[in-house]
């Protein structure tokens, strides 16, 4: 594996045939969701649209975990991220986790972001890149924000893990991994067109994958 800088990141995506602002083409894309434990918990759900020079994503979160068929853990959510200019200047989300509620909220005022969360409100500069790795982006940011609570991670380290063939869409494509950490490890496959095929969430020594159905 070899860690890139921003300038040799942004070689690297052009050599592999991947634009560095690539616009995944309008569509809804559906991700099965495994747990390395508990097997398969529920969908992730995205929808891009476009709206002039804005770039829309709607995503639909429903997980659901069963153990001797009770439900020990259930999580809904819709979010929007408003996309201008390959930038994130609108957020909006709202997170049901088992009983509790979770709102965030962001706009973009003044050439910053505004950021309205659990944790209070906060201002950013633009350029911060929502932990759903859908938009090729977050490859090249320095921080990013979650979606679920809104809060800021330095990135640590993108890593070039080469090219693979993963399953996805019920059929084996090639794809290329990056190792990307923030606050917890990701690895991401992109296929062509930066088109996100699968990604994997590791925390609490479990792995959560999102492979595109």
């Amino acid at each position: 594996m070899k860690k890139l800088t921003p300038l040799a990141l942004a070689g690297a995506i052009f050599a592999w045939g991947v634009p560095a602002h690539a616009e995944t083409p309008a569509g809804t894309y559906v991700y099965k969701i495994d747990h390395s434990r508990y097997g398969e918990i529920g969908t992730h759900t995205i929808t891009l649209s476009r709206n002039g020079a804005s770039t829309i994503a709607t995503i639909k979160l429903r997980i659901k975990v069963k153990v001797l068929f009770v439900t020990v853990h259930s999580e809904s959510a819709e979010r929007t991220e408003t996309w201008r200019g390959g930038r994130l200047v609108g957020y909006a989300s709202t997170t049901k986790e088992n009983d509790k509620l979770i709102k965030v909220a962001a706009r973009e005022e003044g050439g910053k972001l505004v950021i309205d969360g659990p944790g209070g409100k906060k201002t950013v500069a633009l350029g911060v890149v929502p932990t759903n790795p859908w938009n090729i982006a977050i490859l090249k940011a320095k921080t990013v924000m979650d979606t679920k609570t809104g809060q800021i991670r330095n990135v640590l380290s993108v890593t070039s893990a080469g090219e693979e063939t993963i399953t996805a869409q019920g059929k084996p494509m090639k794809a290329k991994k990056y190792v990307f950490v923030s606050d917890v490890k990701r690895e991401l496959w992109y296929g062509p067109g930066g088109k996100l095929l699968k990604f994997r969430v590791f925390r609490d020594g479990n792995a959560v994958s999102f492979t595109l159905k």
